[in-house]
């Protein structure tokens, strides 16, 4: 978690949160202190008298959702380090997950855009590359302990969990757990060279 998001008043992480929501639902564009103001049920200029510019809206939305992920995954490494080569655990704790994440469709949808955006910014580029690499990280340990080392192939398994993740957005919301479960147990299978139980 960083520094930034640890000093963060409950007055600051409410406005985070309701940016969270309007960039969700409203995309990039719709990301205004106004709107957020409104989504927040605060007085017209509360948001910029703590985040001045759009830019230290964006930067600081960043930090605060990269650390909500970060600190679910930091949770699922510590987990999956007490099961060492136990696929049926690693492929529950794995769709756990991604189920509470399921549930804030807000932060998945907000963490595409803000990923969508930082092609065009490169700080908030660099958030997402440090957590995105914790990730791979936590992937590459669990894979070692199961005899399938190599960061290339954790690498790969992150962005084709990733894809998971995102594509569930575009399921029905009734379709999306099973789609997820599924999904992550063909591909935990096809990595730790489990065959799946038709």
């Amino acid at each position: 978690m960083s520094p930034a998001h640890e000093r963060l008043t409950p007055r600051r992480r409410e406005i985070l949160a309701a940016a969270t929501t309007v960039l969700a639902r409203q995309g990039n564009r719709g990301l205004t202190h106004r709107a957020v103001d409104r989504e927040a049920g605060l007085p017209e200029g509360s948001s910029s008298s703590y985040f001045r510019t759009r830019e230290a809206l964006v930067n600081a939305l960043g930090d605060f959702v990269a650390d909500r992920l970060a600190a679910d995954v930091e949770a699922l490494g510590a987990r999956l380090a007490s099961c060492p080569g136990e696929h049926e655990r690693a492929v529950a704790e794995v769709s756990q997950l991604f189920s509470r994440w399921l549930d804030q469709p807000d932060l998945l949808a907000a963490r595409l855009e803000l990923s969508v955006a930082a092609i065009r910014d490169p700080g908030l580029a660099e958030r997402f590359a440090e957590w995105r690499a914790d990730l791979v990280r936590t992937v590459d340990a669990v894979m070692a302990e199961a005899g399938k080392a190599g960061t290339a192939s954790a690498e790969t398994l992150v962005a084709a969990l990733d894809g998971v993740l995102l594509a569930s957005l575009l399921q029905p919301a009734s379709h999306r757990r099973a789609f997820v479960d599924d999904s992550v147990e063909q591909l935990l299978a096809a990595f730790g060279g489990e065959t799946p139980e038709a």
